[in-house]
C-alpha cells in the first residue's frame, strides 16, 4: 500500500461519524487517568492550573525549560489571555500577579512510574489530537483536500513550498497560503468547506474537542451545512469560533478581525467575553466600524448565494452610520459662490480662532510641499503679508459669521495672479457697523458699496456685505464677480467642475478642516517641469486634499493624493490594502518598524529596468551583461521568489550594535537562497583586497537552518537570516532572530500592543498599504536617562531632553492603496513629519 492510499484510508477512518459524547468522556478518562500523573515539573508539582503554568515563567525566560515544557507553555498562552498578560508582564519587568494555585499537595512517583507514565501521556495524547511530530501511523493524517485551485497555492514548510493542485491532500497543521490574485477551496474531512481569498493563510488541526481551522491573515468563508457532523472550530487572533450548521466569513488583518453571519448562528469566543451571534449580524475587533455584510462575503466565487441568503434574511446592516459628533459639516451653501478657476478651496469651521490655526497648517503645508511653495513664492512679499492680516482681521469678527469660513485662490488677469477670495455666511446685523467703528482704518479692511463703482486696487481686503454673505478680496474686479454671483446677476461654475466633484466627497464623509489642492492646475501654471521628464506614474498626478478630523474618538487627521485614471508606474508600486504577516516578527519594544505590500515584485522589476532603459540606452546590454556573468536573473532568480509584503524594524537596544530586523516574505526559498548563493560566489570570484571576500556560513539549531553572511574586511558586522513560515527574517545576530520568532509564536507582536492599536485610525479597513510606527521613547528613553543620571548636561541639555522624552511617545501612520488615490491617515504629527510631508511630490 502507498503512502498516498494509506492517508486516504485514516482519512476515511476519521471521517466516519462519531458521538460527540463519547469521543469526549474517553479523552476526559484518558487524561484524568494519566496526565494528573504525568504532567510534573521539575519541582515534583503537577501542571493543572494556570497558576502551575505561570510559575514555569521565569525559567521560560531564562531558557532554563526544557524544550518540551517549553512548548506546553507556549502552546497554553495561545489560548489563555490571563497566562499571555503574566508572560508580556514579567517580559517588561513588571511585578508579576500570579492566579492562586487550586492545590499544593504533592505526590511522590518512582522514576519508573513517572516514564511509564510520561510513555503512555505522550502515546495517547500523539493518537488522540493528531499531533505535528509524525512519530506515530496517522500522525500526520489528512484533515482536508484540495477541491479547486484559481491561480497559485502553497504549502509552506521552513525553507520549502511546493505548489498545490486540486486533488492534494492537506495534512495535520500543514500551513497553506494563497498568492496574490489567487483563491482556493478545501474540502474538510468529515464535512465543510473553506474558500481561500488572495494571499491568505490558514492550516488546520484536531485535537481531541475536534476540527480547527486557523487563519494566520487574509479572507475565508467557512460553512458547515450539516448539523450531525463533529465539532469545526474556527480561530483567528483573539477570536474563536465553533461552527455548525452555518456559513460565515473572517477577515484577519493587522487591526484584527471580523466575523459575519450569512446563515445559521455561532458563539464567538473574544478574549474572555462570549457572545452569540446571528446570521446577518458581525462583529469586530475593538476599533473596526461595521461595514456591509454584503461586501463580506462579495468577493467568494459563491457570493450569488450568500447574497440572496443575506435578502432572503432582511437583516443586512444599515447602509449609511448616525451622523459623527458635533462640528463636523456634510455639506456647503458658500462653494456655489466660488468661480470656477480656483485652484486652492478650503474650508474650516468658525470657531473663534480657528482662522489662525488653519493658517498654520497652510503655512507647514507649504514648508512641506515644493509644489504649493513653488506657486506660493512667485506671489510678492507684500501680498503675503496681506494675506496674513486679512486672517487676523477676520478672526475678529467671527461671532458675526455663520458655521463655516471658506478661502480660496483664484486666477485673475492675463498673468494668472492669485488673488485670495474669503466667502462666509452672515448670521447676525450690525458687522457693517462692527467693523467701523472697532477696526481703525490701517486695519486694511474696506466696506465695498456694490452698487456704487468699484475701486482700484489699493492693497487693501475689499469686503462685500450685501445678499447675507460676506465676500473678501484684494482684486476688486474678483470682488465684483463674486458679489454678482451672489446676488444671482451672474453664474458661478465651480459646482460643476471634477475639482469640486472631489470636494464634495470630502463633505459627503463630514468635513472638519478641509484643504484641497488642484494640483494640474498649479502645476501647468506654475512648474516649469515637462511632464515628459517626470517619473511615469506621477505625471498625472490630480488633486492633494487634506482633512483633519475633531470626533469624539479623538482628532485624526488623512491626506489623499489622487490620480486622473488608475495608479500607473511608480505611484502603482504600493499595493492595495493586504495582510502584512512580516510585521508579526516585530515586538512592542519597537522604535520604528515600516512596513508595506507591494504589487508582485516582479512587475515593479519589469518597470524600473524599463524606465532605466528608456533613458539609458545602454542599460538593457550591461544589465544582460551582468546577469550573464553572474548567472542570475533579476526577474526570474531576484524578484519571482519574493511575496508581496515586507517589514524593516529597530526593534531592541540601539547599543552596542543597533537591533534591527528585516521581514520579507518569500514564495520559493529555496530559489531565493540558491540565488543568494550564487551571488556571493559571482561577488567572490571578482574580489578586490579593497572589498574583500564574503562569507556565507550555516548553522543548525534544534531543525531549524540558520545563515550568516559577513565580510573577512568587517567580520563583526555579520547578518544572520533564516527562512520562516514563507518569511525570509533578518537581524544583526542569532539571538535577535531566535527572540523574533518566539515573540510571534507566543502573541507578543506589536500589532496587538496598546500603544499600536490607541493609534490606528478610526475606519473599515483591517489592512493597510502600509504603515509607518515610531515610538522613540522605547529604545531612546533608558539611554536619554542615563545621560541625564550622568550629570554631564548643562541645564539647558537637560531641559531639551525632558522636553524629547515627554513627546517621544507612539505615532502611527496608515497608508492605503487604492485604484486611483493614496491615502494615508494618523491621529496627530509624526516625529515632526505630519502628513503634508508623506503626501508631497517634489516635482524639479
Amino acid at each position: 500500500m502507498s503512502q498516498r492510499e494509506l492517508d486516504q484510508a485514516i482519512a476515511e477512518v476519521r471521517g466516519e461519524t462519531v458521538d460527540e459524547k463519547a469521543v469526549r468522556d474517553a479523552a476526559g478518562r484518558v487524561f484524568r487517568n494519566l496526565f494528573d500523573t504525568a504532567y510534573i515539573h521539575d519541582s515534583g508539582a503537577r501542571i493543572r492550573s494556570c497558576a502551575d503554568f505561570q510559575a514555569l515563567i521565569p525559567a521560560y525566560l531564562n531558557l532554563a525549560l526544557t524544550p518540551a515544557r517549553a512548548l506546553l507553555l507556549e502552546d497554553h498562552v495561545l489560548g489563555c489571555v490571563d497566562c499571555r498578560r503574566i508572560l508580556h508582564e514579567a517580559r517588561s519587568g513588571k511585578p508579576l500577579t500570579m492566579a492562586r494555585a487550586g492545590e499544593k499537595g504533592r505526590r511522590r512517583v518512582s522514576g519508573l512510574t513517572w516514564a511509564l507514565a510520561a510513555s503512555l501521556a505522550i502515546g495517547v495524547a500523539i493518537g488522540l489530537t493528531g499531533g505535528h511530530y509524525g512519530l506515530l501511523p496517522g500522525q500526520h493524517a489528512v484533515r482536508a483536500t484540495v477541491a479547486s485551485v484559481e491561480g497559485k497555492l502553497y504549502r509552506l514548510s521552513g525553507l520549502k513550498s511546493s505548489l498545490l493542485t486540486a486533488g492534494a491532500l492537506i495534512t495535520n497543521a500543514d500551513e497553506l497560503r494563497t498568492d496574490k490574485g489567487s483563491r482556493a477551496i478545501l474540502r474538510l474531512v468529515g464535512g465543510g468547506e473553506i474558500e481561500l481569498a488572495e494571499r491568505s493563510d490558514v492550516s488546520v488541526s484536531r485535537n481531541w474537542q475536534g476540527m480547527t481551522v486557523h487563519l494566520q491573515q487574509g479572507r475565508a468563508i467557512v460553512q458547515t451545512l450539516d448539523g450531525r457532523q463533529s465539532a469545526l472550530y474556527v480561530s483567528s487572533g483573539d477570536m474563536r469560533v465553533p461552527v455548525r450548521n452555518a456559513v460565515l466569513s473572517l477577515d484577519h488583518g493587522i487591526r484584527g478581525s471580523r466575523i459575519a453571519l450569512a446563515k445559521g448562528s455561532a458563539q464567538v469566543e473574544q478574549g474572555q467575553r462570549t457572545f452569540q451571534l446571528a446570521a446577518g449580524q458581525q462583529a469586530a475587533t475593538d476599533g473596526l466600524e461595521n461595514v456591509s455584510i454584503a461586501s463580506e462575503f462579495a468577493w467568494s466565487q459563491n457570493a450569488d448565494s450568500y447574497l440572496t441568503l443575506l435578502n432572503e434574511l432582511s437583516l443586512l446592516q444599515k447602509q449609511i452610520q448616525a451622523i459623527p459628533g458635533p462640528g463636523l459639516r456634510y455639506s456647503t451653501d458658500l462653494a456655489k459662490y466660488v468661480p470656477e478657476n480656483a485652484a486652492v478651496y478650503a474650508a474650516i469651521p468658525n470657531l473663534g480662532g480657528t482662522l489662525a490655526e488653519a493658517k498654520q497648517i497652510f503655512d507647514e503645508r507649504l514648508a512641506q510641499s515644493e509644489v504649493l511653495r513653488n506657486w506660493w513664492n512667485q506671489k510678492p512679499a507684500a501680498q503675503s503679508a496681506q494675506f496674513d492680516r486679512a486672517i487676523a482681521q477676520i478672526t475678529s469678527i467671527s461671532h458675526y459669521l455663520g458655521d463655516e469660513v471658506v478661502f480660496a485662490f483664484v486666477s485673475s488677469g492675463t498673468h494668472q495672479h492669485q488673488s485670495p477670495l474669503f466667502l462666509a455666511d452672515i448670521r447676525q446685523p450690525g458687522l457693517a457697523d462692527y467693523i467701523q467703528q472697532n477696526l481703525p482704518s490701517s486695519a486694511g479692511i474696506q466696506i465695498v458699496d456694490n452698487a456704487a463703482k468699484p475701486p482700484v486696487a489699493s492693497g487693501k481686503l475689499l469686503v462685500s456685505l450685501s445678499g447675507g454673505v460676506l465676500v473678501g478680496s484684494d482684486d476688486p474686479a474678483q470682488l465684483k464677480r463674486v458679489a454678482q454671483i451672489v446676488q444671482g446677476s451672474a453664474a458661478g461654475g465651480f459646482l460643476a467642475t471634477p475639482f469640486y466633484a472631489r470636494i464634495a466627497k470630502a463633505y459627503a464623509a463630514g468635513a472638519g478642516y478641509l484643504l484641497a489642492v488642484d494640483l494640474e492646475q498649479i502645476v501647468s501654471k506654475s512648474v516649469s517641469t515637462s511632464k515628459e521628464h517626470v517619473p511615469p506614474g506621477l505625471n498625472n498626478v490630480q488633486y492633494l486634499v487634506l482633512e483633519r478630523r475633531d470626533a469624539g474618538s479623538g482628532t485624526e487627521t488623512r491626506a489623499a493624493l489622487s490620480f486622473d485614471g488608475t495608479r500607473q508606474g511608480i505611484a502603482s508600486w504600493l499595493g492595495a490594502p493586504g495582510p502584512m504577516g512580516s510585521l508579526s516578527f516585530v515586538s512592542p519594544d519597537a522604535a520604528l518598524a515600516i512596513s508595506f505590500v507591494m504589487k508582485t515584485p516582479r512587475a515593479v522589476m519589469e518597470e524600473l529596468i524599463n524606465f532605466v532603459s528608456q533613458s539609458n540606452a545602454d542599460f538593457s546590454r550591461e544589465l544582460s551583461e551582468v546577469e550573464s556573468n553572474a548567472g542570475v536573473s533579476l526577474l526570474n532568480d531576484v524578484a519571482a521568489p519574493l511575496g508581496n509584503d515586507a517589514t524593516f524594524a529597530i526593534d531592541g537596544p540601539l547599543l552596542p550594535v543597533p537591533s534591527w530586523k528585516i521581514a520579507i516574505e518569500v514564495n520559493d526559498p529555496e530559489r531565493l537562497q540558491q540565488t543568494l548563493a550564487t551571488l556571493v560566489d559571482h561577488f567572490n570570484q571578482q574580489l578586490s583586497e579593497k572589498r574583500g571576500n564574503l562569507q556565507l556560513g550555516t548553522e543548525q539549531v534544534n531543525s531549524r537552518t540558520f545563515y550568516s553572511l559577513r565580510s573577512d574586511k568587517a567580520p563583526n558586522l555579520t547578518a544572520y537570516y533564516t527562512f520562516v513560515d514563507g518569511y525570509l527574517l533578518a537581524a544583526p545576530s542569532e539571538g535577535n532572530l531566535l527572540q523574533a520568532i518566539q515573540n510571534r509564536q507566543t502573541g507578543y507582536v506589536l500589532a496587538g500592543s496598546a500603544n499600536f492599536r490607541n493609534q490606528l485610525p478610526a475606519d473599515r479597513d483591517t489592512n493597510f498599504s502600509a504603515i509607518v510606527y515610531t515610538n522613540a521613547g522605547s529604545s531612546l528613553g533608558p539611554l536619554a536617562q542615563q545621560l541625564k543620571g550622568a550629570r554631564t548636561l548643562s541645564p539647558a541639555q537637560q531641559q531639551s531632553l525632558s522636553t524629547f522624552l515627554a513627546n517621544s511617545g507612539p505615532g502611527l501612520v496608515c497608508v492605503y492603496g487604492e485604484p486611483d488615490r493614496i491615502v494615508a491617515a494618523s491621529r496627530g504629527s509624526f516625529l515632526g513629519f505630519n502628513l503634508g510631508t508623506l503626501a508631497g511630490i517634489h516635482q524639479g
